[in-house]
């Protein structure tokens, strides 16, 4: 019976602390200290078949080196931007908030960290967001090789993570860490539907009526919902 007591003050106190953290960071201003996107080298060997759709997306700022990214890097940011604020009630400042204050990457993205931003801001909190994705098809054939039965395409099984710290301006670290993590049910077709909604052609999701084929614009919807989510049950 005792140890019931104690669970339920534990659970008690981690739903409390929650409440009021939500409580506390809602209406506030937060600013962007680092924002970085990996693309493993698995996931881009494997959609390679689809180079020259890729290289005719009109992307805001390209970096000819890295085309996939230029195409990535500017919708996956906004949609999680967007998504964070709906949710949680926050205001996230535009990315070069800092000015000259600090150094930014090809993307006009800070690169900074919490110690400089600290010194050359003054924001009531800031915020980190770290994207990879990768492939977890040979992963997937080794666990669920029935997945792959029947198969006329080639597959892939993406698999989207994102990460988020939060730091308030009164010390270095981190109040809160948000994971989510969200991957593709079955195998998916290479095809140009694959980059859907990242393609300057809108991705609209209508109502569970109408479930759309799942493509990579989709499994960062979960995912960015896996992270609020993460943030509300810890």
């Amino acid at each position: 019976m005792k140890i019931k007591s104690f669970a339920l003050i534990i659970v008690l106190l981690f739903t409390n602390f929650t409440f009021l953290f939500s409580q506390k960071i809602a209406y506030k201003q937060f600013s962007l200290v680092n924002y970085d996107l990996k693309i493993s080298d698995e996931f881009r060997a494997e959609i390679s078949g689809l180079d020259s759709y890729i290289n005719s997306i009109k992307v805001y700022n390209e970096q000819k080196n890295d085309k996939l990214k230029s195409v990535l890097v500017h919708t996956i940011y906004f949609t999680i931007k967007e998504e964070l604020e709906k949710q949680l009630k926050i205001d996230i400042l535009p990315a070069n908030t800092f000015l000259n204050k600090v150094k930014y990457d090809d993307f006009g993205y800070p690169l900074s960290n919490i110690r400089e931003a600290m010194r050359k801001g003054d924001s009531p909190y800031y915020i980190k967001i770290a994207v990879n994705i990768e492939s977890i098809t040979n992963k997937q054939k080794e666990l669920n090789p029935e997945m792959f039965n029947d198969i006329s395409f080639s597959p892939i099984v993406p698999q989207i993570t994102i990460e988020i710290d939060i730091y308030s301006k009164e010390g270095i670290i981190a109040l809160d860490h948000w994971v989510g993590i969200a991957s593709s049910g079955n195998p998916l077709p290479i095809n140009e539907y694959l980059l859907k909604g990242f393609d300057n052609k809108e991705m609209i999701i209508n109502t569970t009526e109408e479930i759309p084929q799942d493509n990579l614009y989709l499994i960062l919807s979960r995912s960015i919902h896996n992270v609020i989510q993460d943030y509300y049950t810890k």
